[in-house]
Parts: C-alpha cells; structure tokens; sequence
C-alpha cells in the first residue's frame, strides 16, 4: 500500500472529531485541527467534504496539512504529535481505509462533546467549556463565551453507525454531569454495542456509581483519563468543588473492576511546581500518567506567566514550558479567583506566599 507514513495521519479517515475551542464546535479530524475558516457543515457535508479530501490528499503524497500544524510543530520540537501517538495502535490496524474513498468509508470514531455542563469549577478552564467558570467569570468581570451545547448530532451519529462504530470519546464539562450520556450508555449495551466499542472518558472522577461501572465493564475496552493536577488539597483549591478523598475512593473502584485508568495532568502556572509530586504518587500507585496537556486559555495561567521569582523553583523536566516570553501577570487574575472563593493559594502552596504579598521587579513584563 502506497501512502506517506511521515505525514499520514489515520484519523481523517476514521475519526469524527470536533474543535472544543469554540462555542459551536465544528467537525474536524481531531480536536487539534485548525482550518483558515471552520464552516459550519452538517456531517454528510463534512465527511464529504473537499476540505476532508485535500487533507487524504496531501498526507498521502507526502504533503504536510497546514490545518495540522499542532502536531508538526510538537515533531519538529522533538515531542510526540497526537499523530504519532494515534497512529501507533491504529494507522497499521486501519491502513487499508488509507486508499478508499469518502463514499467507502464510515465513522469508526467519534468524540461527543456531553456540553459544558459540569461539577466543578477548575481555576484554568474556560466559561465555554464549563457552565460552572461561565458563572465564575461573570462574576469576577472578565469576559465570557457562551457555553457549548449537547452535541446531539454525535450522537445521532453514533446510534445510526453503532454497528460499525469502534472508539468513543466523551468530554466535557464533565461527561458523566449529563444524563444524555448515561442513557447512551445504557443503549449501547443494551443493544449489544459495547462489546465491540472501546470508549475514553476524560473525568474529574467525582460522579461514578455502581450501575455506570456495571456497564462500562460491558464495553470491548474502557479508558478513563482521571484529570488530576496535584495531590490532596493542592488538586482541590486547583478545582473548586473536587474532594481528594472521593477522587481516590472512585479510582480505587475503577482499579478494582479492572478499568484502565490513566492520570493527565493540566499544566499551568499554578500547578507547575506541584507536578514532581503529582508524577511520585502516581508511580507510588503505578499509574500511568498520559502526556500532559497546556493551558493556553486563560493565558495568565500559561506556565511562562510564572512569577520571575518561583520559576527556579522549577522542575528540570518542566523547565521547557517557562521557555517562551512572558505575556501578562498570572497573580492578578490567581487573586481575582482567591477573592471569589474566598481563598489564598500559599495556604496550600506555601512558595506562593511572599510573591504574592509582596510583586517583585521581576514580575513586570
């Protein structure tokens, strides 16, 4: 088979995906792709489309996608691309779609966005994707984006291709926040679906129960990406309405019913010195920290936003993200947040307090 591998990228030929950085997401490849414009197409228009054609195209040929450029970027640095890393259990798996064309081919993967309705309102996520920062942020004066919808239309697609369906990836807000989701859930398995289908869930891990690990473990495979930031009480100012002990009470129930559970980490400037920590007690459990995601909005809790005089404080291993330029003071908007939640970050990360108190000359930009 004739085809490019340092360019191909199997998702386009299998994967409907969406652009969670919007409050109307639009169908992608992944969730990384960004097109020059994102015209709002219905499925069939975009599974058809000649923007989805062009991408086959050029990664066949040789030729790098701009839309792509997250990933070439991330290669050229020398990391490991969302590319490389879905190509290593599925471009050999799929490689014969590779040379069909869009009338051949079906949906195998899909993401459902379960809306931004969500349990908790993290410090570095954003009003459009977490209707509990929407209300935050308008409370505080800062600038908000409508919260995204239920994606009904990945659903439907999902109920109508179920048979030929292989891997869902529900997000969020928090995906099991939303009734919709366990009720898809629940028809899966009934019909008898999930055991062909591996599903990913990306959770603060707050909300499980008994019946949805029930059928969960009903599924082919099951992956849950736990978003965990730091330990203990560190995680819980990180994410107002988190409680750690419930956090690994339901990990431990993951565990116990042999569902793969995988930590991921979001880095930002609050939690950059908490990670060596966060990496011990996840090898102490041995569990397997997945690459690490970068906040870039709000860009205050960028890492390179860091305080001037806590960033020696900083892991050798982290030391890469401090690397680009500063753009804008972290503390004011860190103070803003303490402020509505009546907290102080150096309650809980001690190192924070002298900065805090009192800006050094270094801090200004």
């Amino acid at each position: 088979m004739t085809y490019n591998k340092n360019t191909t990228c199997i998702l386009p030929w299998i994967s409907l995906d969406r652009n969670g950085d919007t409050s109307e997401p639009a169908f992608a490849p992944c969730c990384l792709y960004q097109a020059q414009d994102k015209p709002k197409y219905t499925f069939e228009e975009y599974w058809h489309s000649k923007e989805l054609t062009k991408i086959k195209e050029e990664m066949r040929n040789g030729i790098k996608p701009s839309g792509c450029w997250k990933c070439w970027h991330d290669e050229d640095a020398g990391k490991k691309s969302m590319r490389q890393s879905v190509n290593e259990p599925r471009l050999q798996l799929h490689e014969n779609l590779i040379q069909k064309n869009n009338k051949e081919l079906k949906p195998i993967q899909v993401k459902l966005l379960a809306s931004a309705s969500c349990n908790l309102a993290c410090r570095m996520c954003q009003s459009h994707i977490s209707s509990k920062v929407f209300k935050v942020w308008e409370a505080i004066g800062r600038a908000t984006k409508e919260p995204y919808k239920y994606d009904y239309d990945s659903e439907n697609i999902i109920r109508e291709n179920a048979e030929s369906i292989r891997y869902i990836d529900l997000i969020g807000g928090e995906p099991f926040y939303h009734k919709r989701v366990h009720r898809l859930i629940d028809w899966l398995v009934e019909n008898n679906h999930a055991n062909h289908i591996t599903i990913y869930v990306t959770t603060n891990a707050m909300l499980l129960n008994d019946g949805l690990i029930k059928n969960l473990k009903q599924f082919e495979n099951v992956v849950i990406i736990v978003s965990l930031d730091a330990v203990g009480k560190k995680h819980e100012y990180i994410r107002p309405g988190a409680n750690w002990d419930t956090i690994i009470k339901n990990i431990d129930r993951l565990i116990a019913n042999k569902l793969n559970v995988i930590i991921q980490p979001v880095i930002s400037a609050i939690n950059i010195l908490c990670l060596p920590e966060l990496i011990d007690w996840c090898q102490q459990r041995k569990l397997h920290m997945t690459q690490m995601c970068l906040v870039h909005n709000p860009d205050e809790l960028h890492p390179k936003n860091l305080p001037s005089a806590l960033r020696h404080l900083v892991d050798p291993r982290f030391q890469s993200f401090l690397s680009e330029d500063k753009t804008i003071d972290c503390l004011e908007f860190i103070k803003k947040l303490d402020k509505h939640w009546n907290t102080k970050i150096y309650d809980v990360m001690p190192e924070w307090k002298e900065v805090y108190n009192k800006k050094s000359k270094g801090d200004t930009l």
